[in-house]
């Protein structure tokens, strides 16, 4: 029983040190050797727990970063969309300084974890397509393109922080950016989604207008 639980810390514990890698270095950067090294274990336990460096990145990414992830809903608003990307991302700056790292030290399409999370992608896509098959979301956007800019304005703030800084002259991190952004972030999609279901509201107001006048 002793030795369940001791393979049980021994694996949190590599867990821990790879996060800490990850997040330092990024995926392509960090070697198994610098994760032993930091969990204070031998190359060979490590490799017992993980025989690949992907499988340890998994493990990192579903558990350290996991939660952050796995609760984000996309809102019934369209209007909602951005400023509630935003605040989800916010509470975890982390992540989002880890998959900067990755993206940033990668040179190879190998992305690790891609099935997990293509199937998070995926189902935002699908809710974004819902939307707009509801007609809360203009016809003429495509909904891919849409997904990856809500992304962006959510994420670069945060991934970014030296031009979020020189910018506005404020950490992405401090309370007061984030509330400000989030309020900017909550415009923007009043003046993207609410004008746009005027528009179509007082289009098809119009229209029914023209066809009684000719009734008439």
């Amino acid at each position: 029983m002793p030795r369940v639980r001791n393979s049980k810390a021994t694996r949190e514990k590599i867990v821990k040190a790879a996060a800490i890698e990850f997040k330092k270095r990024g995926y392509d950067a960090t070697n198994i050797s610098m994760i032993a090294r930091r969990a204070n274990v031998s190359k060979q336990l490590l490799s017992h727990h993980f025989a690949r460096k992907e499988d340890l990145f998994r493990e990192v990414h579903e558990l350290r970063f996991g939660k952050v992830v796995t609760p984000e809903v996309v809102p019934s608003e369209p209007a909602d969309l951005l400023a509630e990307r935003f605040r989800i991302r916010a509470q975890d700056v982390d992540y989002v300084r880890f998959l900067t790292w990755e993206a940033a030290s990668s040179n190879s399409s190998k992305i690790p974890g891609r099935d997990a999370r293509l199937h998070r992608i995926i189902e935002k896509a699908s809710a974004l397509k819902d939307l707009q098959q509801r007609g809360k979301i203009p016809a003429e956007l495509d909904h891919r393109l849409l997904q990856l800019a809500i992304t962006s304005l959510a994420t670069y703030p945060l991934a970014f922080w030296q031009v979020t800084l020189l910018v506005t002259g404020r950490d992405p991190t401090d309370a007061r950016f984030q509330r400000d952004w989030y309020r900017f972030l909550q415009k923007v999609g009043r003046l993207l989604f609410d004008s746009a279901a005027d528009g179509k509201s007082e289009s098809r107001t119009g229209e029914a207008r023209k066809v009684q006048q000719g009734g008439h």
